[in-house]
């Protein structure tokens, strides 16, 4: 968004259709309004910089009530000076959302409860990022990494998660879990209840969507710009939340590279080592050694620790190797 429009639009000098313009683009995605908000704070300074010093100073002493007294009345004088629509009055009273943030480390998961009370499960290795409370059109949050949603229907609100690779899942009322970091290539998303709309950059770079539907799994690769759908229970992928780990019939690096991200560890696999073992199992709130001494206890690998004396910013090394015990 040009910077003269915004400036257009605060001045009380846009045409509707500007106005419009400028209002979408606000309520697009927080940060867009926290652009405006200091694009505003900037344009007000220089108006009120002599008028507004006592004010601010008197407003720091009174209660809360008198403080929103105070800020309605400020933007009355804005409505007056210059025109201003009911919207910007609105954006002014905005000012005091604050962006929250949540990061939790990996191999463990926590739960949020946002101001609509949407509920959110994020898992280890990931962050949200969400406003203190939804005021705008739309219900934005982002993401990166992996959280599962129970998001609060509100039909005048759509709820949007903003995702890496330029994607995004928008819904009113719904469950699903999404599994989108910045660093890899897929976004995978999965719907157990309700609908969703993907949104996604094509290959042509052209905006366009995939409507889910319970049971559906959607793969979306951010190199060749191509989704993909698949059918699923939703078992392995919602497993997480609740403490679980399950493999059915997984293969043996597939099942390492589930708890190296669960984990946070780094496994080194020997050459010896078959590509053809798989494992069945479920696992729920088990360490990452019960878990290898199961493996272990079911086929000929083994597995030790390379560094013992491992410092905070040094991910755990495991070797997995063939045991000549058995």
């Amino acid at each position: 968004m040009h910077q003269e429009l915004l400036l257009k639009y605060i001045s009380g000098k846009a045409t509707k259709q500007e106005t419009e313009e400028v209002v979408t683009w606000i309520d697009s995605d927080p940060n867009n309004l926290k652009k405006f908000m200091s694009l505003r704070k900037s344009y007000d300074a220089l108006i009120w910089q002599d008028a507004d010093k006592p004010c601010a100073k008197t407003v720091k002493k009174r209660t809360l009530q008198i403080a929103m007294q105070g800020i309605m009345r400020i933007a009355a004088v804005f409505v007056i000076a210059f025109g201003l629509s009911y919207i910007v009055l609105q954006v002014l009273q905005e000012e005091n959302i604050r962006m929250q943030t949540v990061s939790v480390p990996a191999g463990q998961r926590t739960q949020v409860t946002l101001a609509d009370g949407t509920t959110v499960w994020v898992n280890g290795k990931s962050t949200l990022t969400f406003p203190s409370r939804f005021a705008s059109q739309t219900r934005n949050v982002q993401l990166d990494g992996e959280a599962y949603f129970e998001v609060q229907k509100d039909p005048k609100k759509q709820f949007i998660v903003s995702t890496a690779h330029q994607s995004s899942i928008r819904v009113l009322g719904t469950k699903f879990n999404v599994k989108a970091h910045k660093d890899a290539e897929d976004v995978i998303t999965t719907l157990i209840e309700g609908k969703i709309n993907f949104e996604f950059n094509n290959a042509s770079h052209q905006q366009e969507y995939i409507t889910m539907k319970p049971g559906q799994k959607l793969v979306y690769n951010s190199q060749n710009r191509k989704p993909q759908l698949y059918t699923t229970s939703g078992e392995k992928e919602f497993s997480w939340k609740d403490g679980k780990i399950i493999f059915d019939q997984t293969p043996l690096r597939d099942a390492l590279n589930n708890l190296a991200e669960t984990y946070n560890v780094t496994f080194v696999i020997l050459k010896n080592v078959p590509d053809d073992d798989s494992f069945s199992g479920e696992f729920i709130n088990k360490s990452l050694e019960q878990i290898l001494n199961y493996i272990k206890a079911s086929s000929k690998i083994n597995w030790r620790y390379l560094n013992n004396e491992q410092t905070n910013k040094e991910k755990s090394k495991i070797e997995i190797f063939i045991s000549t015990n058995k």
